[in-house]
Order: C-alpha cells, then sequence, then structure tokens
C-alpha cells in the first residue's frame, strides 16, 4: 500500500520586521490622498487600487519575499506583469490596497485561463497599516466538489502571505476607525 497526493496547495506566512512599514505607509496614504488609483472606472475592481513607486523599501519587501519563497518551497521567482506590452506598468505586479472604515474586497484571484502559464502564479499580501478590527485576509477553497472551506487569517503589521494566485479570497470589512493599508504583489516562476 501507499498513499500519494494528487493536489496540495500550500501558502506561506510570516513577519519581515527589517521592512520599514512606516516610510511604505506614507508613500502610499500620499498617493491615495491624491487619487492615484490603477482605474478610475468605480464599477472595475482596480479602482480599490493605488499606485505605489518602487522605491528602495519597496525594492527590499520585493527582495525579502522572493527570498522567503525560495527558502521554503526551493523555486526561483520574479515580479510578474506584462511584458508584452509596448509600455510595462510595473503596477500591475504591485501595487498598493487602502481600505478605509467600512471597506472590503470582494472574493477574487489573480490569475485568468489565458494568462496562468506567463501571468501571475504566486500572489502575496503584506499588511503596511493594520488596525485592530479592520478586517481579515479569508482563503476560499474546495477541498472536493462537494464541500466549500475558508482559512482565516488575522493579520498583523509587517506580516506576509504568499500564495498560489489560483486560490480564491477576499478581505472582509474594515470595522476600525483607521486606515488599513497592503501591498499586493504578482510573482511568476522564474526560467533560472
Amino acid at each position: 500500500m501507499k498513499v500519494e497526493t494528487l493536489y496540495s496547495c500550500q501558502y506561506l506566512t510570516g513577519c519581515l520586521e527589517e521592512i520599514d512599514t512606516r516610510s511604505i505607509a506614507d508613500m502610499v496614504l500620499k498617493n491615495y490622498h491624491k487619487g492615484r488609483l490603477m482605474s478610475s472606472d468605480s464599477t472595475s475592481i482596480r479602482n480599490e487600487d493605488v499606485r505605489i513607486e518602487f522605491s528602495h523599501d519597496i525594492q527590499e519587501l520585493i527582495r525579502h519575499m522572493i527570498a522567503q519563497w525560495k527558502l521554503f518551497f526551493d523555486q526561483d521567482i520574479e515580479l510578474c506583469w506584462n511584458s508584452g506590452m509596448k509600455d510595462v506598468d510595473p503596477n500591475e505586479a504591485a501595487w498598493a490596497v487602502v481600505h478605509a472604515p467600512g471597506d472590503q474586497t470582494n472574493l477574487h484571484s489573480h490569475e485568468t485561463s489565458d494568462n496562468y502559464a506567463g501571468g501571475a502564479q504566486v500572489s502575496a499580501a503584506f499588511w503596511v497599516q493594520y488596525p485592530k478590527d479592520s478586517g481579515e485576509f479569508v482563503f476560499q477553497y474546495k477541498p472536493n466538489p462537494y464541500v466549500n472551506e475558508q482559512r482565516v487569517i488575522t493579520p498583523q503589521e509587517g506580516w506576509f502571505c504568499m500564495f498560489d494566485s489560483t486560490i480564491p479570497h477576499n478581505v472582509t470589512k474594515n470595522i476600525s476607525t483607521g486606515l488599513r493599508v497592503v501591498i499586493s504583489l504578482n510573482f511568476k516562476f522564474s526560467n533560472k
């Protein structure tokens, strides 16, 4: 007899204490208050996404996340954006989300059927500013076709979560009186 696994989907969480969350929060909130959004269409999910600069602190965050993935999964990853576009927009690979009191993010995933092979394969969230009661990160998954499950993660400031881009997830309502600030990222497997 033997036991084999047909499918598994792991995720990685941890704290990156060496990242300057205050500096990142200042940059993100400046862009948020200036209305620098990924989409001006209020019906688009990208309307809640805030443009960021690829500052030293953001580059350090990316470097640390790539290193953590390599350490735990022994796979090389790199930021993922549509390199086939004439003008590559780095905010397609990394952006911020600011949730005011009452805001939440609906269930979604980061892949599409036409871009999975060359598009986002590993997605991540890094909590820059997380007031108490500002919401939870929730994975929705189906261990089999008849059962729906949830895995709830209660973040902390300076924490990250990296996961397969196909996993549906949502963020619950911010019931605090402060702003929740998160950096979201998409990676793909490297050809190293």
